[in-house]
């Protein structure tokens, strides 16, 4: 494609932080940026916690905090990702706390600044012919 045919929309709020998640891994599940914004809605959340607002087992909220926790932690995941802390329950050892890590907490708040800046996804105006096409192939 030329640059003649291609049209950039500007991204609202939502589609620029999944583009910041992709730049920080491009393989990045949607379950892992799931669980990383509840983690962000709900510091101190525990594995079983995440699991039931995401909907995974156990097991699979723990591999998905490995994989988001930084490689210092007890038995990280690639691509350990250093997006959260995992902090033994002072309560019950056998329990998981999840935090934002420093660099977590830096990605909410460029997130949180896309969220004021309110760019929305903006339709170009067509011409009456680059119009009909799109009307001839909508589905109703």
């Amino acid at each position: 494609m030329t640059a003649d045919v291609v049209r950039i929309r500007r991204r609202d709020a939502v589609l620029a932080a999944l583009e910041t998640f992709r730049r920080i891994h491009p393989a990045i599940s949607l379950t892992s940026v799931r669980a990383f914004l509840y983690v962000a809605e709900n510091p101190g959340i525990n594995v079983t916690e995440l699991g039931l607002a995401c909907g995974l087992t156990d097991a699979g909220a723990s591999r998905v905090a490995r994989a988001l926790a930084g490689p210092g932690i007890d038995r990280a995941l690639p691509p350990s990702l250093d997006l959260l802390e995992c902090v033994v329950s002072a309560d019950d050892p056998r329990e998981r706390l999840l935090w934002l890590s420093a660099r977590g907490q830096g990605l909410v708040e460029h997130i949180e600044q896309l969220i004021a800046a309110r760019t929305p996804i903006t339709l170009p105006v067509l011409s009456e012919d680059e119009a009909a096409p799109l009307r001839a192939t909508r589905s109703h």
